[in-house]
């Protein structure tokens, strides 16, 4: 592995799967000078988050502008007392701390939202509305993942990760759909296929 005529192609990161979080942590990549490609086993980008009509945020911009008064902490609050407390506390916290930025980051993609609403009648209006649901939202990221330079490779699945013994990731074996394979050299790779195996 160590003769880099193997490897036909030099990346940065590789990303397996162009659905939303594939696609985000493309353009976050991109957007710190990283060269990068993705790759997606089906012919369209976008997955799980195709059938998404909005996602989670507390003291957002919108909600301000609207006098939504909900805060993290009683959120937070929320979202662990539903689970009893046995959810990870310190990823909630994350999740949602970083919510209204989340929002604001992907408005600077292109993605538009309508109004956040409840998930349910009488509840906090926590859920931000995709303006057209997630089919929009995912053709906003693409269209600035190629503005900037990112590489979508459709019909492409990623097989197995190489290494050097048992060191760091060095490679992918990716195939296309006539079935051929080839490999790439890279520093990191991201697995976002979490909504299909």
């Amino acid at each position: 592995m160590k003769n880099r005529d193997l490897f036909p192609e030099t990346k940065d990161v590789v990303v397996a799967g162009a659905g939303g979080s594939g696609l985000a942590s493309a353009l976050t990549l991109a957007e710190g000078g990283a060269k990068v490609v993705v790759f997606e086993k089906m012919p369209f980008a976008g997955g799980s988050f195709l059938f998404t009509e909005g996602t989670f945020a507390v003291e957002s911009e919108m909600q301000r502008k609207r006098n939504i008064k909900v805060t993290r902490d009683e959120a937070f609050r929320g979202i662990m007392e539903y689970s009893h407390w046995k959810a990870n506390a310190a990823l909630v916290r994350a999740f949602v701390d970083k919510s209204a930025s989340t929002i604001e980051w992907l408005e600077k993609q292109g993605v538009e939202f309508t109004e956040p609403t409840g998930t349910w009648l009488g509840g906090p209006r926590t859920w931000h509305l995709f303006k057209g649901f997630g089919g929009v939202a995912i053709n906003a990221l693409v269209a600035n993942a190629v503005k900037k330079g990112i590489e979508i490779r459709y019909e492409t699945t990623v097989k197995h990760l190489l290494r050097e013994g048992n060191g760091p990731v060095i490679g992918a074996v990716v195939e296309d759909k006539a079935s051929k394979q080839f490999k790439v050299r890279v520093k990191g790779v991201i697995i976002a296929t979490g909504g299909y195996p």
